[in-house]
């Protein structure tokens, strides 16, 4: 609901269902507002405005359209980002960027830049082109649980690799 507040500039959102949990007792951000109509408390949270996002699209133009699975919240966290970088599977024509079904479009407005790289959401999945790779989540969170384990990692897969086609060898990733 933090991600509506900011998307919409609001300084605060209602949100139902949190009066009288625990939530109360942990978050020191919530707070309780009367409605001015009813009389009623109602718990509101703070906006989110996060400085940039990075979203996986599946599809976007030169100018910016983006295609996004409609399953996540990805064009709301672009709307309420000061700034967002789309990561598309393909390039396409801006009259190619329009969703199919359960996918959504999110307008130029909302983003800053466009990086092409198939393969692009690995190691989770990008539903309908390729399934997540569980062997190697598996061995990342292995490798978090070391400080050692973890440099390898960081060193084989993210800092070792010179762009992402390497990235993408390294993990043994082949394209559909």
């Amino acid at each position: 609901m933090g991600l509506q507040a900011g998307a919409h500039n609001l300084p605060f959102i209602p949100v139902l269902g949190l009066l009288g949990t625990d939530y109360m007792k942990i978050r020191d951000d919530l707070k309780t507002v009367k409605d001015p109509y009813s009389g009623e408390d109602y718990v509101v949270v703070p906006p989110i405005i996060p400085d940039v996002a990075v979203i996986h699209g599946l599809k976007g133009d030169r100018f910016g359209g983006v295609t996004v699975l409609g399953a996540r919240n990805d064009r709301l966290l672009a709307t309420a980002a000061r700034k967002t970088i789309a990561v598309v599977e393909a390039l396409v024509e801006p009259d190619e960027v329009l969703p199919g079904l359960q996918e959504v479009y999110v307008a130029p407005l909302h983003i800053d830049a466009v990086v092409v790289a198939p393969a692009g959401a690995h190691p989770t999945a990008c539903p309908g082109r390729y399934e997540a790779d569980g062997a190697h989540l598996a061995a990342y969170v292995a490798a978090a649980k070391d400080a050692a384990a973890f440099r390898t990692y960081l060193d084989t897969y993210i800092f070792g690799p010179a762009d992402h086609d390497a990235y993408l060898e390294a993990v043994g990733f082949a394209r559909p």
